[in-house]
């Protein structure tokens, strides 16, 4: 679901002009466009189940970076265009700056000196260090790690957990990254990476506290016996003052933040996983924004009191149904594509989610560079031909296939899908699907964990590029590879794609990349998300991006603010 500047041929251009922006990173230049907020600056929103970690360096999902993102600023970050702004680096490094060597290969970063962290120590290189350090320690297994594998040392510091202390105490050491004084970072490379600013701004590379790690463990980034975050020190324009788990997250503006200050004095994430207990709770004036439940989308339009609160936007985000390919029966490259083939995907926007999105056979999303609407058409819905690939799977008719399970998170409209994607498969190749609801967290383990058989999974943009839709996702070992799908002439573009620097050639490398995916049918793409919420009129200055989290505007909440 899961952590989109649109670059084209453009790429140096954007990069060139982003040089230009050297403040914080603002959506919309002021907080209040020019008028004073009346009334209690409070507002409360859905991230519509519980998370897994808000450890930085082990976060992955969508939900997790909407939590993170109040709380910490990192070295770079994308404004409300995704253009790539500084953050806590007083510049974004390139060539011409020397903040990137001549080779490629150096990158030496000036920090802010005003930055600081919530309890007004101040916010160092060291501290950036530590944290890409600890991203490759083998004890974390960070999902996200294998993205910064350029950095000299960190693989082989993240493959040692065979090792003795000693030997990887070294390797750690060897990492490529130092702090040179408090203000300057030095991080070194392997090879030349066109997209590597963009990592700088994601979040497991934002700062984190080595005192508190070091003192607390694990239990940094948790809630005590009363939900109270002790521990959890951020540089971010919030704090999180409470989790209850299963119930809500509670944010405060940092009082020495050293950005602007937010407006907003508290912020509320519940966790309601029911989209009609949600969708009460806004009626109520309980939530000040929410989803509507699946398939309700066209009710809702057509309803005069709700459809002025509609907002309704693009997102760079692709969902699925992925395949855990390395067990069976989903090993057998056919059945995949025979229930790729099953299902409609125009009536499962149409039925299930209201008509809201598009539907997909290909994984890049429209608005990215890649984005091919002509890949994955021979998955389009054909039961014939469903039927025809599970006789060649050696199942006719669905004799002899075992049980096949389906696994998601029993949160919003997920169980609709469920039923839906039940009966499709059951009327379109005679085969019973059993489903496997689960809370939202003990699914992303399951999925973590690759012990699931069928499961709905989604992907938005991290960065604007395809590099960040194709490698991390579907090369062998990745970490973010859930199906355990494995290619080596798919590894091979992957390897030229991150390393070439001639725009033209890098995009027709992915082009290559994701055809192979598609044709291996690791999943079943299924389609292009549209956010579609509820907001009520009092909230104002709220931004949407094609890359927000898990909440609609969750990227730029520092510029919210009510109007009663």
């Amino acid at each position: 679901m899961k952590k989109s500047t649109i670059f084209f041929s453009l790429l140096s251009v954007l990069v060139t002009l982003s040089l230009l922006l050297t403040g914080a990173c603002k959506g919309s230049g002021t907080t209040t466009g020019g008028t004073t907020p009346t009334g209690e600056q409070v507002i409360t929103l859905n991230l519509g189940g519980e998370v897994n970690t808000i450890d930085p360096n082990r976060a992955s999902w969508s939900n997790e970076r909407s939590v993170m993102m109040q709380v910490f600023d990192g070295l770079l970050a994308f404004d409300s265009g995704l253009n790539l702004v500084p953050m806590v680096a007083k510049a974004i490094p390139t060539v011409a700056n020397k903040g990137i060597s001549a080779d490629g290969l150096t990158y030496t970063i000036t920090l802010k000196s005003n930055a600081t962290w919530s309890d007004g120590t101040k916010v160092t290189a060291g501290d950036f260090a530590f944290s890409i350090k600890r991203l490759f320690d083998p004890k974390l297994a960070a999902e996200y790690a294998s993205f910064y594998f350029d950095i000299v040392g960190g693989e082989a510091y993240y493959g040692s957990a065979d090792k003795t202390a000693a030997e990887q105490t070294a390797l750690k050491d060897a990492i490529g990254v130092r702090a040179i004084n408090d203000t300057t970072l030095e991080i070194k490379l392997i090879d030349p990476l066109p997209t590597f600013t963009q990592l700088l701004a994601l979040w497991p590379v934002y700062p984190v506290r080595q005192d508190m790690i070091t003192a607390h463990g694990d239990a940094w980034a948790q809630p005590d016996a009363s939900g109270a975050m002790p521990y959890y020190i951020g540089n971010g324009p919030f704090v999180l003052q409470q989790w209850v788990q299963q119930d809500h997250f509670t944010f405060v503006p940092n009082t020495k933040y050293w950005g602007d200050k937010p407006t907003l004095t508290k912020i509320t994430f519940k966790e309601l996983t029911d989209a009609n207990v949600a969708l009460a709770a806004y009626k109520n004036n309980e939530l000040d924004q929410s989803g509507v439940p699946g398939g309700t989308e066209k009710a809702t339009m057509a309803d005069s009191a709700l459809s002025p609160e509609i907002v309704r936007y693009a997102q760079l985000t692709t969902y699925g149904l992925q395949f855990n390919v390395t067990k069976p029966p989903f090993d057998n490259k056919a059945l995949r594509q025979a229930f790729s083939c099953a299902v409609d995907r125009l009536a499962y926007i149409d039925l299930v989610r209201g008509g809201v999105g598009k539907p997909t056979t290909s994984w890049i999303p429209p608005g990215m560079p890649g984005y091919d609407a002509t890949l994955g058409q021979a998955y389009t819905f054909n039961p014939t031909q469903a039927k025809a690939y599970l006789a060649e799977a050696g199942y006719a008719n669905g004799v002899g296939l075992p049980v096949i399970k389906f696994q998601y998170a029993n949160t919003g409209s997920n169980p609709t899908l469920a039923a839906f994607l039940q009966e499709q498969i059951k009327t379109n190749l005679g085969v019973d699907l059993t489903l496997e609801a689960m809370e939202s967290k003990s699914f992303s383990a399951l999925v973590n964990a690759k012990e699931f058989s069928w499961a709905f999974y989604g992907w938005g943009a991290d960065y604007p590029d395809p590099d960040n839709w194709l490698p991390q996702i579907f090369g062998t070992g990745a970490g973010n590879n859930k199906t355990g799908y494995s290619n080596p002439n798919f590894d091979a573009l992957a390897a030229s794609g991150l390393k070439e620097l001639d725009n033209t050639k890098r995009l027709k490398i992915w082009a290559d990349a994701q055809a192979l995916v598609i044709a291996d049918a690791p999943m079943v793409f299924l389609f292009n998300r549209e956010t579609f919420v509820l907001k009520k009129p009092w909230v104002k200055g709220q931004i949407t991006t094609g890359m927000d989290g898990q909440i609609a505007g969750d990227m730029f909440l520092r510029d919210v603010y009510i109007q009663k």
